[in-house]
């Protein structure tokens, strides 16, 4: 349990400083490598590593665990830190080799690879080793703590989308830049499927009304802290923003509608997770805020040039954008709640029995 609570810090640590340091390099601030970015990213970094080595050190000495379903999370985490260490000095080696480099490169994605394994690892871990815990407070601080990480697990499988559709990877000698079209395309299908599939799972793992609403508030903060904040012409809109938690409190309180009036009916629950995700992915275009603007300035006729013109434009194609993001949002979101609720086994937290849990039926 102790590796899951520090790895979880080190992913919250990580996730933060990782969306801060693209912010930092849009606003084309003084780029050192001693930055309050770089320092959350890799004390982030440092904390998985050891978390990494804990959990190594365990599966080496102790063969029962290996055989725990829970043991699954350790490796993978040890997988998810060794691609991250690869990528620190590739990064390096890169940047001396080809100079300046944009979102898209080879040593980002595999950061962004290792982070999201990482963020994977976390949320398996902590779903599955709840039920060798027997007593309820045991079991409700560990779903505490998996509100951050299923914060994490959304911003980085964000970020792991965003690599590819952001107009952002034209460096001094590659141009990783895909076709607006095809950014477009991408971000219209992954991103509300993503959303539905983070909220709807969280809410079912967490197993009360209140859980996926955390979950979003925390995302919420974070990715205001880290991407509106710093950036004084967009941050007009951070109220709006955080009105986000309106639409998700009402999914929330949907997709626990059941447990709320202890109804079993898997016919209604499922409808209530349809319902949930539809919400959730018809708001995917404003969850997205700031940078999903940028990936929509060719499609809605506006030209992006840096942060100053984020919000007028924002404000400006927003009646637009909405008619083209919603009926896909919507489409898209229902497809993620099916797959949460038909593809991916939630925990059953009064069985002491080992089960595998989170894996694929």
């Amino acid at each position: 349990m102790t590796v899951l609570v520090i790895a979880t810090i080190g992913a919250f640590t990580q996730a933060v400083g990782a969306s801060w340091d693209v912010t930092f390099h849009l606003l084309k601030r003084p780029e050192t490598f001693f930055t309050p970015p770089h320092g959350m990213l890799y004390s982030g970094v440092g904390l998985l590593i050891i978390s990494a080595i804990i959990g190594a050190g365990i599966l080496l000495k102790n063969k029962e665990i290996r055989s725990k379903s829970f043991s699954t999370s350790l490796k993978l985490l040890i997988i998810g830190c060794a691609l991250s260490i690869v990528a620190g000095p590739t990064d390096y080696l890169w940047h001396k080799t080809f100079g300046f480099d944009g979102l898209l490169s080879p040593t980002h994605l595999t950061l962004a690879i290792g982070m999201l394994i990482n963020s994977i690892a976390i949320v398996l871990g902590l779903a599955r080793i709840i039920v060798y815990f027997p007593t309820s407070a045991q079991r409700r601080l560990i779903k505490i703590l998996m509100i951050p990480a299923f914060v994490v697990l959304w911003v980085t499988m964000m970020w792991n989308i965003n690599i590819f559709i952001l107009p952002l990877s034209k460096g001094e000698h590659f141009d990783f830049n895909l076709h607006p079209v095809s950014e477009f395309i991408i971000a219209i299908i992954a991103l509300p499927i993503m959303d539905s599939i983070v909220f709807i799972t969280s809410s079912r793992t967490i197993g009360r009304f209140g859980g996926a609403s955390a979950v979003t508030a925390l995302f919420l903060g974070l990715n205001s802290f880290a991407t509106i904040i710093p950036s004084p012409q967009i941050i007009p809109f951070l109220p709006a923003y955080l009105m986000l938690i309106i639409p998700a409190i009402i999914a929330d309180l949907i997709s626990n509608n059941n447990t709320i009036y202890k109804k079993s009916n898997k016919v209604e629950k499922k409808r209530s997770f349809v319902i949930s995700g539809a919400i959730i992915g018809s708001i995917f275009y404003i969850i997205g805020y700031p940078m999903l603007s940028i990936t929509f300035a060719v499609p809605l006729n506006y030209t992006f040039n840096s942060y100053d013109d984020i919000l007028g434009n924002f404000i400006n194609t927003f009646p637009l954008a909405l008619v083209i993001t919603v009926i896909p949002g919507i489409v898209m979101g229902i497809t993620g709640a099916l797959l949460s609720a038909n593809k991916i086994k939630i925990p059953e937290t009064n069985s002491p029995n080992d089960v595998f849990i989170l894996s694929k039926k």
